[in-house]
């Protein structure tokens, strides 16, 4: 006979002891949280290198772990000896900078600056008002270690962080497994669900911001050193530090770094003070337009995006309550918390709790209608789209370093060598175009076949056209304009069209690289064609297989298609309006 089972009645005084004790204990071992938060925290930062080692060795996972371990242990020594005297100097400076501004500020005075009635507000005032708060500011502050010694503040703490770390490390996976068995089978994709969408916040967030921090903190280092800024490196210190404070953090070191150039002066420069914070504040500017548009999405993305707002309420209740670990990790929380209470409104509701994944394009194709925009013209990129992309730089990496096989596969050299192609093609069009304005064509022409092969040009002679696009381009030209666009010259892109099986008529016209001033990524030369066609940029599409270069248009509210032909992968494409699998395809929409 089976066990007898509760009522409902023992169900819930059971539910509600067992609530109660876990309140007890979280009360009582309250001073345990703070490092267990550091623990998993760490453990999930350490599971990219754990995970990249057992993918590239087949170690074991505990050999992986234990490898990571060694080399964290070895980092932190070197990292003391050579990077951390200069840290703590950089943080001495700025705080030397910030006591200084303090000073000036609340011994500042300008008379009257407005008058209400019979009140008068003075700049004197405002300005020592604004002292008096960056002093509490920094009295609380005091060290800039201060706040994270105290998260482990002993070595009990420090050595139950690493422990913990280690165990839930090797032992991750298996953890997961036992949570999601033990949740009732009904339920079980629910979790599973639940479990991927925090984990992209976190890593979003962790990763993100990480990297988000160390650009802004460099982009803001070179052009303050340059302009002779005081102490230039504490303050990109601090816009880096900063970047944690999602909202008002870039804001307040601007300001800050506003402040101290108008008191200060620039070490150089023959300006006043007050044309110097100018300056400054343009630069700051500028930095944080980049960041908004460029950096941010790139880096973060939307999953952890927050209301202004909410940021602000979590950043500050977070740092009253857990200190420099609230600041960090409020944003994340608040996120993670919105996806369960979104979860939890709508199984309340009886809605569906997931949304279902959109398509990367729609599935109702209405001929010549792509994004909701009727195409008028098209303009077609030629290597990788319609020929095939050279490869020696990837072959190179994949078959001729077999030295490095037990640390990176040939695979994944293979596909790091691709990614490299893809992030260099850019910057490779930079120096030719800067080449071609400094008029060292000759120098240029001597470095063209290593340009070449890093962005898999191959010599016109060697090129070939993609199987289909002669028919594709002919079958399109009897209704649409085609401009083909390259950052190659134009004789190349015609000794081509003459050799392959292209059709030259099927092009309204045919755009070199002698033909605008900057190269793509920019969108000039999509400017330029929509003016050769007389056709609005939006209703134009572009057929290119590079993400850089349908980024460009994408700003200049051009339709955007992807090929996976040429160098670009699927997850480049994921923002083009439609993603093909090769130029042909091209026909099924147009």
């Amino acid at each position: 006979m089976g066990s007898r089972r509760w009522r409902n009645i023992t169900k819930i005084i059971v539910s509600a002891a067992l609530a109660i004790l876990v309140l007890i204990l979280l009360v009582t071992f309250r001073q345990m949280i703070a490092p267990t938060i550091v623990a998993f925290l760490l453990a999930f930062i350490l599971g990219y290198p754990v995970n990249w080692i057992q993918r590239s060795t087949g170690w074991p996972r505990g050999a992986a772990v234990l490898v990571v371990y060694v080399s964290l242990v070895a980092l932190s020594v070197l990292g003391s000896i050579l990077f951390i005297p200069r840290s703590a100097e950089l943080a001495g400076g700025l705080r030397a900078s910030l006591e200084q501004l303090i000073v000036n500020l609340q011994s500042m005075s300008a008379g009257p600056l407005l008058a209400l009635g019979p009140i008068e507000i003075s700049l004197d005032t405002v300005s020592q008002e604004i002292g008096n708060a960056l002093s509490s500011v920094l009295m609380a502050t005091g060290n800039p270690l201060s706040l994270a010694r105290g998260v482990t503040n002993s070595i009990l703490s420090i050595v139950y962080v690493l422990v913990l770390t280690f165990w839930i490390l090797k032992d991750l996976y298996k953890l997961q497994r036992l949570i999601l068995d033990a949740i009732p089978a009904d339920y079980r994709e629910d979790a599973r669900r639940l479990g991927i969408e925090l984990g992209i916040i976190w890593h979003t967030f962790l990763r993100g911001q990480i990297a988000l921090a160390l650009t802004v903190g460099v982009i803001t280092w070179i052009p303050l050193t340059l302009m002779g800024m005081a102490n230039a490196g504490g303050l990109a210190l601090l816009a880096g530090l900063m970047e944690f404070l999602p909202g008002f953090g870039p804001g307040l070191s601007g300001l800050i770094g506003t402040a101290i150039a108008l008191f200060q002066g620039s070490t150089w420069m023959p300006v006043n003070n007050v044309t110097f914070a100018v300056i400054v504040l343009i630069i700051y500017m500028v930095i944080a337009q980049i960041e908004t548009v460029y950096l941010i999405p790139r880096l973060v993305g939307g999953q952890v995006r927050l209301h202004p707002a909410v940021t602000f309420v979590a950043i500050i209740s977070g740092t009253i309550v857990f200190g420099l670990l609230g600041v960090l990790l409020a944003t994340p929380i608040v996120a993670s918390a919105r996806t369960l209470l979104s979860y939890i409104y709508r199984k309340l509701t009886d809605q569906e709790p997931f949304e279902e994944l959109a398509p990367p394009q729609s599935e109702v194709r209405i001929p010549g209608v792509i994004a909701g925009r009727k195409i008028e013209g098209i303009i077609f990129d030629l290597d990788g789209t319609l020929a095939f992309v050279d490869w020696h730089f990837a072959d190179w990496a994949e078959r001729r370093l077999p030295w490095l096989d037990r640390i990176v596969s040939p695979e994944n050299r293979r596909r790091i060598a691709r990614r490299l192609m893809i992030a260099l093609e850019g910057f490779v069009h930079f120096l030719i175009g800067l080449a071609r304005r400094l008029r060292i064509n000759d120098d240029l022409d001597r470095a063209f076949p290593a340009l070449n092969r890093i962005r898999g040009y191959p010599p016109v002679s060697l090129m070939q056209a993609m199987p289909g696009a002669g028919d594709t381009l002919s079958t399109l030209a009897m209704q649409y304009p085609i401009v083909l666009a390259s950052t190659r010259n134009r004789p190349e892109v015609l000794a081509f069209l003459s050799k392959s099986n292209l059709p030259r008529e099927a092009f309204a016209h045919v755009l070199g690289r002698e033909d605008v001033r900057y190269l793509l990524p920019n969108s000039d030369v999509l400017m330029i064609a929509a003016e050769k066609l007389g056709v609005d940029p939006s209703q134009l599409l572009i057929v290119s297989d590079n993400h850089i270069n349908l980024r460009a248009a994408r700003a200049a509210h051009i339709a955007t298609a992807g090929v996976l032909c040429g160098l670009a992968e699927e997850d480049d494409l994921r923002d083009a309006d439609l993603v093909l699998s090769s130029t042909p395809e091209l026909l099924e929409w147009l």
